[in-house]
């Protein structure tokens, strides 16, 4: 079966997909449009409009954390500062609501940008300890600055958010607005390649870089784009209870809104939505009881993480079976096929006298290599002798302490590793990167650069028309071309190990490579699966590819590579043909241990 027939159904989900969203949009603008006519309890109409707005913050921690892999226990802080921008400047100078609360997000988003540039160096535990210092220093100046905040005694008479068309819903049609507007933002990112990058970042830094992620840019502009969320929702908090006091943003708020991420389900669409349903509905439970709301928000969180990791959401889609839904497996095509898309030709490789040490430790030292342009090159020796070290000199994961490196006669040894990924190095990885969350298609899709302009991506996503098809098209042509385009559809989770190796060979292939490198392709795999791996990649190398293969299996090494360098103790023993190899008394000695290998 061809590419372009397998691609259809792909696309034929995409837009199943996208007509349940908008079928979600639909339903939240109906029941926000209808509920202030409902004769219902006023009081359910001002647990609407605080869903509105405290949705929008747990949507930031959502793609800040659930996305990205960004901890913050900061958001209280960037949810204050729009409120008290909105505030101040609508109150005391007489501006605009909504040109205040514009101004409340933009200052909420400078403040994140900072933050996220100061964090840059911290991650986990560190960088939650860093935002929650960042959230405490905004409190402390919300309680002590009272000529301007107010302190505790906080700021009232604030000018409301209800534009007079809309009569006494205003507010909640304003908010709810706000809201689906943020949803649908969402929606796009977390089916778009921003997404799939951004889970790469959380996976792995050093992942996302080696295949075009500029990791300091995207994780400080993450953090301000979600800083400028919490802000929003702030900015409708204050307009909305027109009063705003510092008792109101302490790191009970923050960790409230955690609390609603988790239990909605971390990285999910729906997940937002229904941890701030589950986290307002704890706070009306235990509003007789209030000092056992932290032992009953404990207690739901507790159960959450322990019986139900993928939070709520994952529960509503275990419910409706939309993940497989309508699925079944298609039968694996077992001729070699397809036709890979046209790659730019390889490129030789020239190391020139290069060294890295760490800590007093010299692990490579005074290495010099040429690799001729689309040849396969294998790099061997023992443990330790800085075989991977190399290959992170080359991809840019590490700088070189002295000496050069260069790609079809450039210079990239200073060039960064999404620098040196667009001009066509591509690597895999000793220890797999792929993300489980995402489909096989998926997953080789983050190997793409983006080639069009997000508004035209997002205008195409909103249509439904052909989202993101060349892209795919080609996508299932490198699956079909490595014999796995039945596995598209498929979680890397529910495939062999070598399969696993094919679809990061995969990866790196859509990333339209110049130059290859394969960190131990067949470590752990048995020999039939090393041998399928063996001749995809003797038929990527027959498209022109240049590759670089690091592996311990001698046999795979000497019938694959066309020349063969080998390391022990980070120095350069010798380079040269399979034969020549085998008969040096150098390598022998080093690391072949016996002439039987000859």
């Amino acid at each position: 079966m061809s590419a372009n027939a397998r691609v259809f159904p792909l696309l034929a989900r995409s837009r199943n997909r996208r007509g349940a969203h908008k079928s979600l949009y639909v339903v939240l603008a109906l029941v926000m449009g209808l509920l202030p006519w409902l004769p219902i309890n006023p009081f359910l109409i001002h647990l609407a409009e605080s869903f509105c707005y405290t949705a929008i913050a747990v949507i930031s921690l959502n793609v800040l954390l659930g996305l990205s892999g960004q901890m913050s226990l900061g958001q209280a802080g960037f949810y204050a500062l729009g409120a008290y921008t909105s505030a101040l400047l609508s109150l005391r100078l007489a501006w605009p609501v909504p040109a205040a609360m514009l101004a409340g997000v933009a200052v909420a988003a400078v403040f994140g940008m900072l933050v996220g540039v100061f964090a840059l160096r911290t991650r986990g535990l560190y960088l939650a300890m860093a935002t929650m210092a960042v959230g405490f220093v905004i409190e402390i100046l919300a309680q002590r600055w009272t000529s301007l905040t107010g302190g505790p005694m906080g700021l009232s008479m604030i000018p409301q958010l209800a534009p007079d068309f809309l009569g006494k819903a205003g507010f909640l049609y304003s908010a709810a607005a706000g809201l689906l507007l943020v949803q649908i933002g969402t929606d796009y990112v977390n089916e778009s390649s921003i997404g799939r990058r951004l889970r790469a970042l959380r996976e792995s830094e050093a992942f996302a870089a080696a295949i075009g992620v500029a990791v300091p840019v995207w994780r400080a502009t993450t953090f301000a784009v979600c800083a400028a969320l919490a802000g929003l929702a702030g900015a409708l908090f204050a307009h909305h209870s027109g009063f705003v006091g510092s008792d109101a943003f302490t790191i009970r708020l923050s960790v409230s809104l955690l609390i609603a991420a988790v239990i909605g389900g971390m990285g999910t669409r729906l997940g937002p939505l229904l941890g701030t349903l589950v986290l307002l509905g704890l706070a009306e439970f235990s509003a007789g009881v209030e000092k056992y709301a932290l032992m009953i928000n404990g207690g739901v969180l507790l159960f959450v993480l322990l019986l139900l990791p993928e939070g709520a959401a994952g529960v509503v889609r275990w419910l409706i079976g939309s993940t497989r839904q309508g699925h079944t497996d298609r039968e694996p095509d077992e001729r070699i096929g397809g036709h890979l898309p046209s790659l730019p030709p390889g490129s030789s490789l020239s190391i020139e006298h290069v060294s890295k040490s760490y800590a007093g430790v010299r692990a490579v030292s005074d290495v010099s290599i040429n690799v001729n342009a689309g040849s396969i090159h294998g790099l061997i020796g023992p443990n330790g002798a800085g075989k991977s070290t190399l290959v992170n000199l080359i991809s840019g994961q590490f700088g070189c302490e002295r000496g050069s490196i260069s790609l079809a006669g450039d210079d990239v040894t200073h060039q960064e590793t999404p620098k040196r990924a667009q001009l066509g190095i591509a690597r895999t990885f000793q220890n797999l990167q792929l993300i489980e969350a995402l489909s096989v298609e998926d997953n080789v899709l983050l190997g793409q650069p983006p080639t069009t302009s997000t508004v035209f991506d997002f205008v195409q996503w909103w249509r439904g028309k052909d989202f993101e098809a060349a892209a795919r098209a080609e996508v299932m042509s490198i699956l079909e071309f490595l014999r796995i385009g039945h596995l598209a559809e498929k979680r890397p989770a529910e495939l062999s190990y070598g399969h696993r190796k094919l679809v990061e060979l995969a990866r790196a292939l859509a990333q339209r490579p110049r130059l290859m490198l394969l960190d131990e392709p067949i470590a752990g795999l048995n020999a039939f699966e090393a041998r399928e791996v063996a001749t995809a990649i003797q038929r990527v190398n027959a498209e022109g590819v240049t590759i670089v293969i690091i592996e311990h299996n001698m046999e795979f090494v000497m019938s694959l590579c066309n020349r063969i360098s080998v390391l022990d103790h980070g120095e350069l023993i010798m380079t040269g043909t399979p034969a020549e190899v085998q008969q040096d008394a150098r390598v022998i000695s080093a690391y072949l241990g016996s002439t039987d290998h000859a």
